[in-house]
């Protein structure tokens, strides 16, 4: 099982929980119930950008290659429903769902965003992850910074709580440097979209989550 990623094959694996367990977070932190406790002898996120999991790192190339590209502008239409979206360079329709509501919490995770999207899993869908993409008050994409959306590994239609553990948690573990985390969930911008933030202001953030 664990040497491919057919979306139909990890369906049908009963112990699919504890297949993403050992391999999506070996390094995981430590859970006492729902509890997480670091430990103050060791740096969790240097920890988690370190980890050596050869499922992980096949499971992280064939998302980002399988998952759409974010579209530079905001697609309106996703404020009130699904909407589909032709990315000519992988020549089918995506869709996406707004993901701007309270529980995303952007204030904390992307600070400078406006708003945010997330692609929807398929029949196509040869992972369980999810393309998120932010844009500013403009609806431009921003593409780098502490706004930035990052690909998801697991996505929130699949399991709240996997995505949570696989995908927030380390930006936690980070302590909200989204530098370290971005290092390893580079935001996305196969459209080759416009830079946003520009050079002084992404400088400007840079320095400052360095400072935290």
């Amino acid at each position: 099982m664990h040497g491919s990623l057919s979306l139909t094959a990890i369906f049908k694996t009963n112990n699919f929980a504890k297949c993403l367990q050992g391999n999506l977070f070996p390094c995981e932190p430590i859970f006492i119930g729902p509890f997480y406790f670091p430990s103050p002898e060791v740096d969790s996120c240097d920890k988690w950008l370190n980890c050596k999991s050869e499922f992980l790192k096949k499971y992280l190339m064939k998302a980002l290659t399988d998952l759409p590209s974010c579209p530079c502008t905001y697609p309106a239409e996703a404020v009130y429903s699904i909407v589909s979206v032709h990315e000519d360079g992988k020549g089918r329709f995506f869709r996406w769902r707004d993901a701007s509501g309270p529980k995303e919490r952007l204030d904390i995770y992307k600070p400078t965003s406006k708003s945010c999207i997330r692609s929807m899993l398929s029949l196509d869908s040869a992972t369980l992850a999810a393309q998120h993409c932010c844009y500013d008050d403009q609806m431009k994409l921003i593409t780098r910074g502490k706004g930035a959306g990052a690909p998801n590994l697991i996505s929130t239609e699949f399991s709240p709580e996997l995505h949570y553990k696989v995908d927030v948690l380390p930006w936690i573990l980070c302590k909200g440097d989204w530098s370290r985390y971005n290092a390893v969930r580079p935001p996305n911008n196969g459209l080759n979209c416009s830079e946003n933030p520009l050079e002084d202001d992404f400088m400007a953030q840079l320095k400052e989550a360095k400072e935290y």
